[in-house]
């Protein structure tokens, strides 16, 4: 290859060149052209790493090869002293390279005879099927490099465990599964592959492929925007619950713009051709029974949205591994004259936020009046802590009566072009009030809101950084049902009756 030198494959190329041929060269050659990570993802990969260095004390005493991946011929030499000293029960992070493809193996136990085990530790709860070809490659490369293997373990969390209290209970918070046999099932189809994959990497250009859905599958792919950069403002993928079979037909009719969809396009749902109208025309589509479905609310209103986090490893005794915990709420109150009233709530002390939570919704929401919420989360939550909390169950279930899902109302009554697909009310408020933005708060999805309140409750963060953490949950939730609040002036002003 011209101009550059050809890289090694390793176990994460390997994996992005059965994703996707055009991933594969730009993760080898083009690393900047990657989406930028932000501190949500950040924080998946950080809770991995955690997960994996917890792992390791399921087999004590053993040795680390702690060469950083760059100086991955010196970790090769550790590793090879490692094997050869039969003291060394495990050795984590074990060092390998065969056929121009190098791997670093999560933990490799040694037997009682002259084999090992291989084990790959993942922080799901359960064995998913991107994870064969993960262990495969690297069983093709140890034993390549002529290291006998007895078995294939994935070693993954087990979200049954329930935590007691103090240090985990490492023989029940891991399951280990055995994938031997899947695993070597696929190993005669892995020199194919790879000859595919060095054809790729021999290209000077990356491999010109259609957006589909590879670019997700089995997880978004690191160069998804850079892949999008050149698509029309109005792609067909922004076409709702759009099947392959029309996304063929389209590309058979060379149409990737929505505006080119002509009226009556053969398989277009009449969802999808109601979108394709609002496009096209240019304004919104609001249906005829938006005014019977917000007919029905009653004074006072209150917005509501909670905040929540789910740790890989429990927080709090009497939890699972990813059990979702409601840690916050915000309350905004409008009465029948227009008056808005904003109530909050942030558990920040130790424990269990949860009971706290309940509590103090019960006294801060009145009897009567519609409870508006964007989506049906805050059912199913207030439902499971129904469950819960007995003693709340009745006040908790008759909140849930009272619920009117925005989401549902918009998805089923309003479209306006500027949604670009998305229902999400990051994507509607920008079209409906544009003076209403996330995009000058720290904080501006609920995914980065977990990573910031286990950083808050976290022993070691200073007192200053948890009073701005603070701040800025409280700023973002506020926002969600601020947003609410405007979001239903909007669809109540589209001629609608007022509500009673």
């Amino acid at each position: 290859m011209s101009g550059k030198s050809l890289p090694m494959l390793s176990k994460s190329r390997f994996g992005a060149g059965l994703q996707c041929f055009k991933r594969l060269h730009l993760e080898s050659y083009s690393r900047e052209l990657a989406d930028p990570i932000d501190p949500s993802q950040q924080a998946v990969f950080d809770s991995g790493n955690a997960v994996g260095e917890l792992a390791r004390k399921r087999f004590p005493e053993g040795r680390l090869i702690d060469e950083p991946f760059y100086a991955h011929a010196r970790g090769e030499a550790t590793t090879s002293k490692a094997i050869a000293d039969p003291n060394v029960p495990s050795i984590y992070e074990a060092a390998f390279t065969f056929e121009e493809i190098r791997v670093r193996v999560d933990v490799l136990r040694r037997n009682d005879g002259n084999d090992f085990d291989l084990i790959e530790v993942k922080s799901s709860t359960k064995v998913k099927p991107e994870h064969i070809p993960d262990a495969a490659i690297q069983l093709h490369v140890v034993e390549g490099s002529g290291i006998p293997i007895r078995n294939v373990f994935l070693m993954h969390i087990d979200n049954s465990y329930i935590y007691e209290d103090g240090p985990y209970d490492l023989d029940k918070l891991f399951h280990m599964e055995d994938i031997t046999d899947q695993a070597q099932a696929i190993l005669s189809s892995i020199p194919d592959s790879v000859a595919s994959m060095w054809e790729v990497l021999h290209q000077s250009e990356a491999p010109e492929i259609e957006i589909g859905s590879q670019c997700t599958r089995p997880y978004q792919c690191s160069f998804y925007m850079y892949c999008r950069r050149d698509l029309p403002e109005h792609h067909i993928e922004q076409l709702p619950r759009t099947r392959p079979e029309l996304v063929e037909k389209l590309h058979a009719a060379d149409i990737d713009d929505i505006r080119d969809i002509p009226s009556g396009f053969p398989s277009l749902s009449a969802t999808q051709e109601r979108v394709r109208n609002a496009v096209v025309t240019g304004e919104p589509y609001v249906g005829p029974e938006l005014a019977e479905s917000l007919s029905q609310l009653t004074y006072p209103l209150h917005f509501l949205d909670f905040e929540t986090f789910n740790p890989a490893l429990p927080a709090y005794p009497g939890t699972r591994p990813y059990q979702v915990i409601p840690f916050q709420w915000s309350l905004h109150v409008q009465d029948s004259a227009g008056n808005v009233e904003h109530v909050p709530f942030l558990h920040d002390g130790d424990g269990d936020p949860r009971e706290a939570f309940v509590t103090s919704l019960l006294d801060a929401i009145g009897p009567a009046g519609t409870i508006v919420v964007y989506s049906a989360y805050e059912q199913t939550m207030m439902k499971g802590l129904a469950k819960l909390f007995p003693r709340y169950e009745e006040r908790l279930l008759a909140l849930c009566d009272r619920l009117l899902d925005l989401l549902v109302v918009v998805r089923a009554h309003y479209y306006h072009p500027d949604f670009h697909g998305s229902y999400s009310i990051k994507a509607v408020l920008p079209a409906l009030v544009p003076d209403l933005t996330y995009s000058n708060l720290d904080i501006q999805d609920g995914a980065l809101a977990s990573v910031f309140f286990a950083e808050m409750i976290a022993p070691d963060t200073t007192e200053p950084e948890r009073k701005r953490i603070r701040n800025a949950l409280l700023e973002y939730c506020a926002m969600d049902t601020m947003a609410m609040v405007r979001l239903l002036a909007v669809l109540l002003s589209q001629d609608q009756p007022a509500p009673r």
